[in-house]
């Protein structure tokens, strides 16, 4: 959110690491996801089972930053292949990174308000950001939907605009500073996934910085590398048990 404390726009592009979301209109169904997306500075990472880009939107140490991501996912080795359903991602933040969720307002609605009423349901200045979700459902129905991401104490909140109701996942920011997402997998998933239909095949999500008087809701660490860049791990586990780490670079 620049300089200001109104509500921040999209721009073109957490880490976590944040996505999800999915939903079903009449017998069909279309899939939203959300990890967080990529900057020009760096070039994108590969990885098995697909690429992705990472950056802040500045190259200071210590200053107030947004954050950008791109994911796009496939078969291991194989990229006209479909991946297999991802159960978790964990992003590691460089360390001293420091994400300030008292900044920003909070959005404290429950998942049911957030399924029915979407953005509606937070209040404006708990927006962070906003991006895409593309995926396929049942092997058949494929989409790319709006999805817009929230923040709450010690978490994200990602609502996807999905048919009849929003589809919402919560990235829990960890005492390490780490940011875990587990991704629903079928629609409705209040009641956990007993069959798998939903699959994520890419994402995007821009996170202007958002700076209330002397404080940022993300800064960068303090100091910058000898090596000139920063790092940021990101974990996936996947349904067939297997298991990513890539490492994303950011300059300073």
């Amino acid at each position: 959110m620049g300089a200001h404390d109104v509500e921040p726009t999209h721009a073109s592009g957490v880490g976590a690491s944040l996505w999800a979301v999915l939903g079903r209109a009449g017998g069909a169904a279309l899939l939203a996801v959300l990890v967080l997306s990529a900057s020009a500075s760096a070039a994108p990472v590969s990885f098995p089972h697909g690429t992705i880009d990472q950056q802040f939107t500045t190259t200071q140490p210590g200053a107030a930053s947004g954050l950008t991501f791109t994911g796009t996912y496939h078969a291991a080795g194989d990229t006209q292949g479909d991946p297999p359903y991802m159960r978790k991602q964990l992003t590691y933040p460089p360390a001293a990174t420091v994400y300030d969720t008292g900044v920003p307002e909070r959005c404290t609605a429950s998942d049911a308000e957030l399924e029915t009423r979407g953005p509606s349901a937070c209040p404006a200045g708990s927006l962070l950001g906003k991006g895409t979700s593309s995926g396929r459902v049942g092997g058949v129905f494929s989409g790319t939907l709006d999805t817009y991401l929230f923040n709450n104490k010690d978490e994200q909140i990602v609502v996807g605009q999905t048919p009849l109701l929003w589809t919402v996942a919560r990235g829990h920011i960890r005492p390490d500073g780490s940011i875990q997402f587990e991704f629903p997998t079928c629609f409705p998933s209040e009641a956990g996934c007993p069959v798998d239909d939903v699959l994520q095949l890419g994402s995007t999500m821009d996170v202007p910085a958002y700076v209330k008087g002397s404080r940022s809701y993300l800064t960068t660490p303090p100091t910058c590398p000898a090596s000139g860049h920063w790092e940021t791990p990101i974990s996936f586990w996947w349904a067939d048990g297997t298991k990513d780490t890539v490492v994303t670079t950011q300059p300073c």
